[in-house]
């Protein structure tokens, strides 16, 4: 049973250009659609759902009024949190969202703090997040903890990873026309099924998430037995 879901979440610009829509609105869309995929997610038994929802090239290189669009949905996160019919949904952040306004920081901080408890589907954003950051990060940690690299596993490695708060991907989906991984969940998906769709990002609907799960379903994994 598909436990894991992680998805990239992407092309909610094109989806506004298509429509003769500003950017802004792409992203308003993708947003929510974050809740009717959580709804889904949880209905299907999903108990861990991961989505990219901004990575560290986004902020640095995107111009800055999309950038502060961006941010302000970031800030009305507890609105759409509270608009989902989900009970006991576990929210966490993965990566450095200390580059965003110190208000956007309280704000997932105190959704962090008061869901932290809870016991239903956790949903975990990826916020100003870099693989080749983490790996830097947990590399710089492994030293600052005088570990022997003798005794170093993969296992061991992994304790130090932002991705260790979470259990290993079943599936990883990306929507838009991209076929590439962009280092997303990198480590941790050498067992994970690939799910590629041409649906952009505020058009993955119950249908595709099924057509997801069936794919998953069918998937003959051996882990290279």
């Amino acid at each position: 049973m598909l436990k894991h879901l992680a998805i990239i979440m992407d092309w909610n610009r094109r989806w506004a250009k298509s429509r003769m829509l500003p950017a802004f609105a792409g992203h308003k869309a993708g947003a929510d659609n974050v809740v009717n995929i959580t709804e889904l997610a949880d209905e299907k038994w999903i108990t861990h759902l991961t989505l990219w929802a901004l990575s560290t090239e986004n902020l640095e290189k995107r111009n800055e009024e999309e950038v502060n669009w961006i941010i302000k949905l970031v800030n009305s996160i507890e609105k759409y949190l509270n608009k989902m019919k989900v009970k006991s949904l576990k929210f966490q952040t993965i990566w450095d969202i200390s580059k965003l306004p110190e208000d956007s920081q309280k704000i997932l901080q105190d959704i962090k703090d008061a869901t932290a408890s809870n016991t239903g589907i956790t949903v975990t954003l990826w916020l100003i997040y870099w693989w080749q950051d983490e790996i830097l990060r947990a590399t710089k940690k492994i030293i600052a903890a005088w570990i022997d690299p003798e005794t170093l596993t993969h296992s061991e490695f992994r304790k130090y990873l932002d991705t260790s708060i979470l259990p290993l991907p079943d599936v990883i989906v990306r929507t838009g026309w991209d076929i590439r991984h962009s280092w997303f969940l990198l480590y941790d998906s050498a067992y994970s099924e690939y799910y590629f769709t041409d649906k952009w990002w505020p058009g993955f609907d119950e249908a595709e998430l099924d057509r997801v799960i069936e794919k998953f379903n069918t998937a003959k994994r051996n882990f290279w037995k």
